[in-house]
């Protein structure tokens, strides 16, 4: 009985996915994230972020189907924040690229376009404003059925709202580069 506990344990552990299905994958975010000083002005910054993500199958022998990821950059009002103590966000950029289908699951990485803000470094209230990076949301569809095959985002409020609330995610998705971001997820 133990035998028969331990190999479907193990059996139950391999991704078989159903005909047609797309197939269990791992995806890492990483969001690179560099500040220097613009000019002679210290306290002025300029913020270069360059999203990607790492795809790779949960098997290594099993093809990965054509795809789409998905990228929203999140920034937040700097003035808003420092000088008159409410959050403003608003989308940087969205950008939703091709993952071309691959012969197996051996691990890729994948570069979305860089973007490059501009802010008052100084968190008090002679801060004069600009945008910086706050946090990102990033989605894999199948390019066949293009239903969601992964969702993640550094927000944990906006991570516990799509977990209870599935169909915000496509609201959310939906958003276009320079809209106005909800501070408050319901």
């Amino acid at each position: 009985m133990i035998l028969l506990a331990l190999g479907t344990t193990a059996f139950a552990q391999i991704p078989i996915p159903a005909v047609g299905k797309f197939p269990s994958t791992r995806v890492q975010v990483q969001i690179g994230n560099q500040e220097k000083a613009k000019g002679k002005d210290f306290f002025r910054k300029t913020q270069h972020i360059q999203p990607r993500f790492s795809l790779e199958g949960a098997s290594s022998m099993q093809p990965i189907p054509a795809a789409e990821a998905q990228m929203i950059i999140i920034t937040y009002d700097t003035k808003a924040k420092f000088v008159d103590n409410r959050d403003s966000f608003k989308v940087l950029s969205t950008e939703t690229i091709p993952v071309p289908a691959a012969p197996n699951g051996a691990k890729r990485l994948l570069s979305f376009t860089p973007s490059d803000v501009t802010f008052d470094g100084y968190r008090d209230s002679s801060n004069i404003g600009g945008e910086a990076y706050k946090f990102y949301i990033f989605a894999l569809r199948d390019s066949e059925t293009k239903s969601i095959v992964d969702f993640e985002t550094n927000s944990l409020p906006l991570a516990n709202l799509c977990k209870t609330d599935p169909a915000k995610r496509t609201e959310i998705l939906g958003l276009a580069k320079g809209a106005k971001f909800p501070t408050e997820y319901k």
